[in-house]
């Protein structure tokens, strides 16, 4: 047997065939996919995450500026709160017509009730109070703030129950300033007490 007509035919028995675009096609396939995928990632799924990921962020920061609105929400609510029951206390300090006649019973009964002496008890002037007036403006053109109330009265009679009567004054809730207070003894040995004391009343609008 003659090896070199073996050898010669296996070389030519190779199956190999020349390469045509046919044997391309699944390779260009692929790659056309591929750059389909890119850019339908690029050009549509990749704006759509950037969009929505805005979204999200300026979720979180109208989130974040509810959450600072609440808390301005809260302090402010408790400033008018504070505010509020500050007005109430001041209102109550202040006085009526009827009020100032409940203060000359009070003085009166508790005159009695101790065994005091009402020598004089009259209601004075009433004093208009302008707070904050500028300088070189005309005072009578502004409106008062509130308006003082003076009382005055006379009392005669033992310094402790003298004493009892100022107290029971001295706890109304209300504003009251003992302006005057001139105490004396007389012969008798009892005391007479001259006084003014002043009450504030809210302006008639």
């Amino acid at each position: 047997m003659d090896l070199k007509n073996l050898f010669s035919k296996k070389k030519g028995d190779g199956t190999d065939q020349p390469k045509t675009f046919k044997s391309y096609l699944p390779i260009i396939f692929i790659f056309l996919i591929l750059i389909i995928a890119i850019c339908l990632h690029f050009f549509l799924v990749s704006p759509k995450f950037k969009e929505q990921q805005v979204m999200i962020d300026d979720m979180y920061y109208k989130l974040s500026e509810i959450d600072n609105m609440n808390s301005q929400i809260t302090g402010l609510e408790k400033d008018v709160d504070e505010l509020t029951l500050a007005r109430e206390v001041k209102f109550n300090l202040f006085v009526s017509e009827q009020e100032v006649e409940d203060l000359y019973q009070l003085i009166s009964f508790t005159a009695l009730r101790n065994k005091l002496k009402v020598k004089r008890l009259i209601r004075g002037e009433e004093q208009a109070i302008r707070e904050n007036v500028p300088a070189g403006q005309d005072v009578t053109s502004i409106p008062p703030d509130y308006f003082k109330i003076f009382v005055e009265y006379d009392i005669e009679g033992k310094f402790p129950d003298y004493l009892k009567l100022k107290q029971e004054i001295a706890k109304l809730d209300k504003l009251i300033v003992f302006e005057k207070e001139d105490v004396k003894t007389t012969e008798s040995g009892t005391i007479l007490a001259a006084v003014k004391i002043s009450l504030v009343r809210m302006p008639t609008r």
